[in-house]
């Protein structure tokens, strides 16, 4: 590196990184200098703390001073991905010339910023998701912009929404690496934080431009109307948020985004933040994929239709006639299997199109990258002519008729490019022979040397006569004829003498000074050659990058529509008939993911109907572990299957067109904002009455258990009343309140039903069936039982129930509504109350769990806490 202290004058090398350093000054600078990427000052200390390299110094005198530390670039990609996991920037700055070839400095430049959310290599991208860099704006309170952008697809879309409670579904749909929050957004950047706690948020200032200037910079005059005449203004400043940040990233090759596309937020169900986490649909609660319903359903063989498939459950439709589309499109891969099974075949062996195409938009493509766009541009005639396969009437609903199959751009990348090109263009081999007259003689130079100077040694010696005469080669005069002394007066004029040595003479001639220049230029003409012919096809698949991403859109539509329907096949769904009206009605629904994990055929499917005009709220009671909780979600992912345009697990499925899906399944304290469980429940429940509408459906269950009973049933009444009289909606109400089945006396449109279950041999049998009525007790004492309380403690529980049950009918509801029953003295001697310390406090614990949210580990664990509890 330069030499000297920081503190004297800089020397060129290191002017430039301050040039550098002064563009990026919230990037971690790699610099690369010669076979490593240099870091220096405060990026030296702050990766080598990160990264855990050697902190060293410039400065040879005082290694405290002016720190440095570096990485092999060959190692580089590794080092970055651990920033970027840290949330930093790091901008790489290249040498733009070949040192070999250049007099004084090498020029340098930074030719990107990778970016938490901007990431493009394949190795730090999720193949089967988006990877956003999302964007929030607000304009006004009731005009909030989002912007979600995905540099590895070049997808960028936007929305204009009138909350902060929609603006943060959305977020969580999209779940984003990195999000740019503009000015005023503070208090929601700490919410999102929470929520959001993988993305890496940025607080942007203010923009330098106007929102519409940025988008007309970046994207162009055309896409610049467009988003005028389609996006709200708080959208096109998301919009523009996002692609200033994006342009400054990438300064040599620009933002590979054609438009600004529509996150149609009015057309879409809208599923909130905590729906989208109770339900787990794509993400389960421990941020995994596991047991959700994405991964039950999850049958695509490509990259791009996962992702496709990604967004379309978490935004299903609510516009009956694309439903209606979609859903006939998967209908048409059911009916015709081997079209299906062909098609699926074929998808299976496609590249991930999309993605490579926006890398040769970047200029980040390798060979490798090429010879992949190649390989699926040969195989995609094939495909669609196994979806030809179709009969002639349905080939339309395919969309097959209108695809472009890039086949000029395939011809090319055939003709050129070897079979398997190398991983980078610093290495050869990556055009095939017999494409270039210029190449094949460099490339038969490089392979035929030696025989080529074997000829020539023939040749002369034949033409001198000078039998002795040979053609060698040594570091310090390179090639040269070698004659002896007996053989002198047989040297033509011709040649030219270079050394006498003690055996004879060295010359050298015309020819073999022209052979040994050819053989030393070959590999370099070689080199030159390809690249030219590299950088030419890379600009012919530049050209084509927007038809090639129009292709892999319709590989992604096909590849979902075979696997949804590859999913019915196996797992015997139906196709769900999708209307307006404000009727949910499932014959023998099954739970997708629960289903997949019982053995076959030991699932209990249930009936469900909800009708706005008849019986519009479910009261749903039962003891725990009975499926209260299975029942409700069942009802609710079907619904989000149906509207996302798949096939349902039911018998038949009937689905009035819901707006919004709002839950309230489980609760958890969040202890970070000091919130109990009982008051995220009652903020939870408090946003679904102010935004559930009539055509809403709502899971609630348990209100109101996280405070004393008589509270708890007082709110839990209120709320199911507020959802009869006032929202009207469908809505499945879950509740070990029994009193509130009172409820349905008086008001016409609640309707109990509950889960059966039996008692034999004093244990609990749970059928898993849904019958009409209340649940006639609790059960609670058998589950108990099952959950392996001591006998003890069962029997002072029992004698308790009666007791409690006793007073309660003696003393009548009235009573009972204004006096808490007995409560148990927490400090009587325990020689008093008929049972030990330690049997009370594992009854106080086993009270306390809720059993329907237990997992396996849970349940042990708990069962070592009660036998601890019993001996203590």
């Amino acid at each position: 590196m330069g030499q000297g202290p920081s503190s004297g004058k800089l020397t060129p090398v290191m002017q430039q990184w301050s040039e550098a350093k002064a563009l990026h000054p919230d990037a971690i600078l790699f610099f690369r200098f010669g076979d490593f990427y240099e870091m220096f000052r405060e990026d030296a200390v702050i990766a080598s703390q990160l990264l855990g390299i050697t902190l060293t110094s410039r400065n040879k005198e005082d290694p405290k001073s002016d720190p440095m530390a570096g990485v092999p670039h060959h190692a580089a990609h590794g080092y970055v991905s651990r920033l970027l996991a840290a949330g930093q920037k790091v901008a790489i700055c290249e040498q733009l010339a070949d040192p070999k070839k250049t007099k004084g400095i090498v020029p340098r430049g930074v030719v990107r910023v990778v970016t938490p959310g901007l990431v493009t290599d394949d190795d730090q991208l999720d193949a089967r998701d988006n990877h956003y860099l999302a964007a929030v704006e607000q304009l006004s309170p009731d005009s909030l912009g989002v912007a979600l952008l995905d540099l590895s697809t070049g997808e960028l879309l936007a929305a204009s929404v009138s909350s902060e409670v929609m603006l943060i579904a959305e977020l969580c749909r999209a779940n984003p690496r990195e999000l740019l929050v503009g000015p005023g957004l503070h208090a929601l950047a700490a919410s999102l934080q929470e929520l959001l706690p993988a993305t890496t948020l940025r607080s942007e200032q203010s923009l330098m431009e106007s929102a519409d200037a940025v988008l007309g910079r970046v994207l162009g005059a055309d896409a610049l109307k467009d988003a005028v005449q389609n996006h709200a203004a708080a959208a096109r400043a998301a919009s523009a948020r996002a692609l200033a940040f994006a342009a400054v990233c990438s300064p040599r090759f620009g933002v590979p985004v054609r438009r600004v596309a529509l996150l149609d937020v009015s057309h879409t169900m809208h599923l909130d933040a905590t729906a989208q986490a109770h339900l787990e649909i794509a993400r389960a609660s421990d941020g995994s994929r596991r047991g959700t319903l994405l991964a039950s359903i999850d049958r695509t063989v490509t990259s791009g239709g996962a992702r496709a498939l990604k967004r379309r459950i978490l935004g299903p439709l609510t516009d009956v006639a694309a439903i209606r589309k979609r859903l006939a499109t998967v209908e048409l891969f059911v009916v015709h299997g081997r079209v299906r099974a062909e098609v699926r075949e074929l998808l299976a062996k496609m590249p991930d199109l999309e993605r490579i195409a926006v890398k040769v938009a970047l200029g980040q493509a390798s060979p490798r990258d090429l010879g992949l766009l190649r390989d699926g541009l040969e195989l995609a005639p094939k495909l669609v002519e196994a979806l030809f396969g179709l009969p002639a009437g349905e080939r339309d609903l395919a969309g097959i008729q209108k695809v472009d199959l890039a086949a000029d751009l395939a011809a090319r990348l055939s003709h050129v490019l070897s079979e398997r090109p190398p991983v980078t263009d610093r290495e050869p081999g990556i055009v095939r022979d017999g494409v270039d007259k210029a190449l094949d003689e460099a490339r038969a130079l490089q392979r035929n040397g030696t025989e080529l100077i074997v000829l020539l040694e023939k040749t002369l010696r034949e033409e001198t006569g000078a039998q002795g005469l040979r053609v060698k080669y040594n570091s310090v005069f390179g090639w040269y004829i070698e004659v002896t002394k007996s053989q002198l007066g047989k040297v033509p004029s011709s040649f030219r003498r270079k050394q006498t040595v003690a055996t004879g003479e060295r010359y050298s001639s015309e020819r073999l000074d022209q052979l040994a220049a050819d053989l030393e230029s070959a590999e370099e003409r070689a080199r030159t050659r390809e690249l030219v012919l590299w950088e030419d096809v890379v600009a012919r698949a530049r050209e084509c990058e927007t038809r090639v991403r129009d292709l892999a859109a319709s590989f992604a539509e096909w590849d979902v529509a075979a696997a949804l329907a590859e999913v019915a096949h196996q797992l015997d769904y139906a196709k769900p008939e999708v209307d307006d009206s404000e009727i949910i009605d499932i014959e023998e629904g099954r739970h997708p993911v629960v289903e997949e994990h019982v053995e076959k055929g030991h699932f209990v499917p249930n009936d469900t109907l909800l009708d706005r005009a008849k019986g519009r709220l479910f009261l749903v009671t039962g003891p725990n572990m009975a499926g209260k909780s299975t029942l409700m979600r069942q009802v609710a992912l079907i619904t989000v299957m149906a509207q996302a345009g798949s096939y349902v697990p039911a018998k038949r499925a009937r689905i009035g067109i819901v707006d919004r899906l709002l839950s309230r399944v489980g609760a958890s304290d969040n202890l970070a904002r000091g919130q109990s469980t009982f008051m995220v429940e009652m903020i939870e429940t408090a946003s679904i009455l102010r935004h559930a509408t009539h055509k809403s459906l709502v899971v609630l269950d348990e209100i109101g258990r996280g405070t004393s009973t008589y509270d708890g049933l007082a709110i839990a009444w209120a709320v199911a009343e507020h959802m009869h009289d006032v929202v009207q909606c469908r809505a499945l109400f879950a509740t070990h309140y029994h009193e509130l089945t009172e409820l349905a006396k008086t008001a016409p449109h609640v309707v109990n039903v509950s889960v059966s279950a039996r008692e034999h041999d004093g244990g609990i049998v749970f059928l898993h069936r849904l019958v009409d009525g209340p649940a006639s007790r609790s059960y609670g004492i058998a589950v108990a039982k099952l959950a392996g309380l001591p006998e003890g403690v069962l029997d002072r529980a029992r004698a308790l129930l009666e007791t409690f049950e006793g007073e309660g009918q003696k003393k009548g509801r009235s009573e009972r509504s204004s006096k808490r029953p007995p409560q148990l003295g927490l400090f009587e001697p325990a020689s008093e109350r008929g049972v030990s310390v330690g049997e009370r406090a594992a009854l106080t614990a086993l009270a306390n769990v809720d059993v329907d949210r237990m997992t396996p580990l849970d349940a042990l664990t708990l069962l070592s806490t009660l036998k601890q509890k019993l001996r203590g």
